[in-house]
């Protein structure tokens, strides 16, 4: 059993490796697709080449963008992104106008952002004045002090260095595309990559230092007045347009107000960083999922709802629950009904209404957390309940695991549970700085590392809590157990406990550490929050400690039982967690019910989810009653 544990962990992690490398991948992919658009005026004029290099690297693009294009996952309007690549490959083989060439590209990046979601932004506000230090220490040489593209060690480059006063490359660039060629470097150039030399914060604020040189004064200034005075534009311009939407594509789909509120952005991110930024994402993806349905898009309509919750809402429950419990619990429900109304398709009519219910509670969380941030009670409250509540279950499990070896002096086992929990805690370490400086992890792939990591850990549990049940009636074994305990437990079920462990720590670590990072913009005074960790971890220690205790005093037999009962509905509250985690990430599907939902319990309402539990509770019922009585009194 251990084995094929150890693979289902191992499949775990590589489809979040996989899931993480492919957003990259789709990044890259926009970056590609825009330096064409904006370099090809440097190898064709007019139908014929003017720099054989240049052509030859357009051509070569063009064929990489067709090739990545094609190995992109299946999704509702894949076909057409393709058929855009290839017709952007024959275009330039046939050397056609600039206007031809930049209109095909700014279809395919707004399609592939569209398809694909490209979900990659900026965590805090860009720090554009040390963006302009980086720059003069980093990029200056080759792209000039002011950026003109004029640097001492560009002169002999081809091609030569980014104009970023260019009005035309201006617009052709979004800040995605900026950011990854700063991250990635640009194939064929003299462009290296930053990903190991600067920080993922370092990499948007010189994205958006050098994406906003082109915006003059006068478009800053009336694109600021726009961005807060023309009603709905805010809107319009969340923090994933801005950075995902080149200024063209703006100016065309949304007309010159935006265009130049867009300008005012580029060099102002602060204003797109507020305390609601979380629901501002989450209403404009309310508002995407309702004009995707009435286009009779269902699928795009189901996956915006999902990002509605996922990614903007979620993260800010535990700091709305600190002000107003019921109020985050009413907003949740009402994300449920519309996720549940395109689930099952009920029509325009009632996903209308549950959106306008939705944005309804999104509009009082608003009101709730309208102050300049979290205050030091709630930031504290908020902070103590997201480790106290997350590190709970996991360290009830390593306790229980521990106190069982060490009651019975398996020391070989200890050791290794003991190198479980560890080993969780370093993969969290990695998992923080890589959320941090190198990946954005988006909710669905958050909530099916969850949603798998607490199915596998239920089940392992289920396993060791009948094993450990199967034993306790056992004098044969208990006598054993007591003296060569290392011996009784064979190799694959000390392999389990330490994998349990493992799973148990790091799918906690895993939510808690994202949980912490939208935390962190909300509070006005973080020592607050530092304070509330130092709690929760002391609260933690408090529990850990009286249960080891309360373990080790027990006798043998009454321990094995009660303990495997422990197993058993932390196996159950897992399941139910679990269940919930894939429902919530769209892997599976949810039929809601009427009843009200129990966190700790892991109880939520959803058919599937207390089916599985019920049925693993009948199931844990039958096993123990067959278990009793084939075991003989004594």
């Amino acid at each position: 059993m251990a084995n094929s544990l150890l693979r289902a962990l191992s499949a775990l992690l590589l489809l979040s490796l996989l899931s993480l490398s492919a957003r990259a991948n789709q990044a890259a992919l926009v970056q590609m697709v825009e330096y064409i658009g904006a370099d090809y005026i440097n190898a064709v004029t007019e139908g014929e080449i003017v720099s054989p290099a240049e052509y030859a690297e357009m051509s070569e693009f063009a064929g990489l963008l067709a090739q990545g294009v094609a190995a992109l996952p299946a999704a509702d309007g894949k076909q057409g992104l393709v058929d855009q690549t290839e017709a952007l490959q024959q275009a330039v083989a046939d050397k056609a106008g600039e206007l031809r060439i930049k209109e095909l590209a700014r279809s395919i990046r707004t399609t592939l952002v569209n398809v694909y979601g490209v979900p990659v932004s900026p965590k805090k506000t860009p720090d554009l004045a040390h963006a302009a230090q980086l720059y003069q220490t980093q990029c200056a040489a080759c792209h000039g002090a002011e950026g003109r593209g004029d640097g001492a060690a560009g002169a002999g480059l081809d091609p030569a260095p980014t104009n970023f006063h260019e009005a035309e490359r201006y617009n052709g660039r979004s800040l995605l595309g900026l950011y990854t060629a700063i991250t990635q470097g640009v194939n064929g150039t003299d462009m290296a990559g930053y990903s190991g030399i600067l920080s993922q914060a370092d990499r948007w604020a010189l994205a958006f230092y050098v994406g906003s040189k082109a915006v003059t004064d006068k478009v800053a200034k009336e694109g600021k007045t726009a961005f807060n005075t023309l009603p709905g534009l805010k809107t319009q311009l969340p923090l994933s347009a801005v950075v995902a939407k080149a200024p063209a594509d703006v100016l065309k789909e949304q007309g010159p107000k935006a265009y130049a509120a867009l300008g005012y952005l580029r060099t102002e991110p602060g204003a797109l960083f507020n305390k609601n930024r979380f629901i501002e994402l989450s209403a404009n993806k309310l508002t995407q999922a309702e004009q995707a349905y009435q286009a009779g898009d269902v699928a795009t309509a189901r996956a915006a709802a999902l990002a509605a919750y996922l990614d903007g809402f979620e993260m800010i429950e535990r700091q709305l629950a600190a002000v107003d419990k019921g109020l985050m619990r009413a907003a949740e429900r009402r994300f449920m009904a519309v996720r549940e109304a395109i689930e099952h398709d009920r029509g325009q009519a009632k996903v209308s209404d549950a959106i306008a219910a939705a944005q309804a509670q999104l509009d009082r969380a608003s009101a709730a957390l309208d102050t300049s941030g979290l205050g030091p009670v709630a930031a504290f409250s908020a902070s103590f309940f997201i480790l106290f509540r997350e590190g709970l279950e996991a360290l009830l499990i390593v306790t229980v695991l521990l106190a069982f070896t060490r009651k019975a002096n398996a020391a070989t086992a200890t050791r290794q549970i003991h190198l479980g929990w560890l080993t969780a805690l370093a993969a969290g370490g990695a998992t923080w700085y890589a959320a941090s400086n190198l990946i954005n992890l988006s909710g669905a792939t958050r909530e099916f590392t969850e949603g798998l990591a607490g199915i596998l850990a239920a089940l392992i549990l289920f396993y060791v809590g009948f094993w450990m049940h199967n034993h306790s009636q056992s004098q044969k074994w208990l006598g054993y157990i007591k003296n060569k305990v290392d011996n009784a437990l064979d190799g694959g079920t000390v392999w389990t406990l330490a994998l349990v462990a493992f799973i148990s720590v790091y799918r906690e670590i895993f939510e808690t550490i994202l949980f912490y990072q939208a935390l962190w913009a909300q509070v006005t005074e973080a020592t607050y929050l530092l304070y509330g960790i130092a709690a929760a971890v002391i609260a933690l220690a408090i529990v850990s400690t009286l249960f080891f205790r309360i373990g080790m005093k027990l006798p043998l037999s009454l321990f094995f039982r009660a303990t495997s009962i422990v197993l058993l509905v932390l196996s159950v509250i897992l399941l139910g967690k679990g269940i919930a985690a894939l429902q919530e990430g769209g892997t599976i599907g949810a039929f809601y019910l009427s009843v009200p939902t129990i966190d700790w319990l892991g109880i939520y309402p959803t058919i599937q989810g207390l089916a599985a539990q019920l049925l693993t509770v009948a199931l844990a019922l039958f096993l123990w009653w067959k278990g009793n009585r084939r075991l003989p009194a004594t």
